[in-house]
């Protein structure tokens, strides 16, 4: 006679502890209910807490990744899964404020148009992408690369539509109102040449509205996927120095992308922004030095804490004089104000898109250089000379 399973036969309300979900603290609770608040809560927080990850998402985790049983890495891929869903849900009103953009101002020709639409697409794209892959969140590995490309895609769509010169677009029309002009006898104060000029300064300050977000979003999106980094694998090194390097590019960014609406509005608030982040980055530079070195969690978290907090509010009060700044440069050039609300979410969305492209793709970088790192005697006695000429030069 075969034996029954005991389970089998236990009322509901009696099954093993052992595959009931475990429990965590009640702030975790609570935001089972709304996981859009806890998201919030997660993703523009750095220190990712382990105790925040749902009974539901550890019962995921033991489906799709046995292999990761580290509560911090469990914590991690839950602070991944609030990042892409804020992501996803901001791309939503972004896309559609950038459709609303290519049909604001004066009229483009066709082929123009064409252009202008594709970054709308392509952010359109990468938001479709984002809701799908919010199911593969325990899949670290797969869903990295489908974002990465994705990612990549989405990012220099803008880069590669800008290459097309759109005053060339207004060759017919302009040459045709010229003609007209002169055939009726008025006289004409403004050359073909000029013409072309001014439509070429207009879309270059329109090229400027798009790619500004995206290129200096990209700067503190690293910073915080290295801090992340650092918190997730605090005897590493390599995020200090990105840390290191990324605030100053970051500064000399932001102040050329300034420079252009500076000098169209001569607004006060510009410099006062501008200078607000040169300064922030002393900061976070500062930071980025003291952890260079191996640390452990706590170590990590203490020295990045305080400075983090003056950082996040120099960048808080220079963005908002920077958007004060904007306002004046959209009146300045009678651009609709759906450039101001498509560019403060393309750098909201932004921010954490790099933060979450970026932190994987250092974890990555990280472990792929781990697995090739052989012992090679050669290698080690010129890694012995360099140090010793560096003790003597510094000496």
């Amino acid at each position: 006679m075969i034996a029954s399973n005991p389970v089998e036969e236990r009322p509901d309300d009696q099954l093993p502890v052992a595959i009931i979900a475990p429990v965590t603290k009640e702030p975790a609770h609570t935001f089972t209910r709304s996981f859009i608040l806890l998201s919030l809560k997660r993703a523009f927080r750095l220190h990712i807490q382990t105790d925040e990850v749902l009974p539901n998402e550890h019962a995921h985790l033991r489906r799709q990744a046995t292999h990761i049983q580290n509560p911090e890495h469990q914590a991690y891929l839950a602070w991944r899964r609030s990042v892409l869903l804020l992501v996803a849900i901001l791309f939503v009103p972004l896309t559609v404020s950038r459709f609303f953009e290519t049909f604001d101002g004066p009229d483009v020709p066709h082929l123009g148009r064409a252009f202008l639409m594709f970054p709308a697409f392509a952010e359109a794209a990468f938001c479709i992408v984002a809701f799908d892959q919010l199911k593969n969140w325990a899949q670290w590995k797969r869903q990295r690369r489908i974002l990465f490309w994705a990612w990549a895609i989405y990012f220099t769509a803008p880069f590669f539509v800008w290459l097309y010169p759109f005053r060339s677009a207004y060759d017919q029309s302009v040459n045709g109102a010229i003609n007209a002009i002169q055939t009726a006898g008025i006289p004409l104060k403004v050359t073909h040449s000029q013409l072309h000029l001014a439509l070429g300064l207009a879309f270059g300050v329109k090229a400027l509205l798009q790619l500004g977000p995206k290129v200096i979003s990209l700067m503190p999106g690293l910073i915080r996927a290295s801090i992340v980094s650092k918190l997730q694998f605090p005897g590493t090194t390599a995020p200090g120095w990105l840390m290191m390097l990324a605030a100053p590019m970051y500064a000399l960014f932001a102040y050329i992308i300034v420079i252009l609406p500076y000098q169209i509005t001569a607004s006060w608030q510009f410099l006062v922004g501008n200078g607000g982040i040169l300064l922030a980055q002393i900061f976070i530079g500062v930071s980025g030095r003291r952890l260079t070195v191996p640390l452990s969690t706590q170590e990590s978290y203490d020295r990045i804490h305080k400075t983090w907090l003056a950082y996040i509010g120099i960048l808080v009060v220079s963005a908002g004089f920077m958007v004060y700044g904007l306002f004046d440069f959209i009146r300045e050039l009678h651009l609709g104000y759906i450039h101001v609300v498509t560019s403060v979410l393309a750098f909201a969305a932004n921010v954490l898109l790099d933060t979450l492209v970026g932190a994987d793709a250092i974890v990555a970088a990280m472990a792929y250089f781990r697995r090739r790192s052989v012992p090679d005697p050669a290698h080690d006695q010129l890694l012995r000379d360099a140090e010793t000429k560096l003790d003597v030069f510094t000496a």
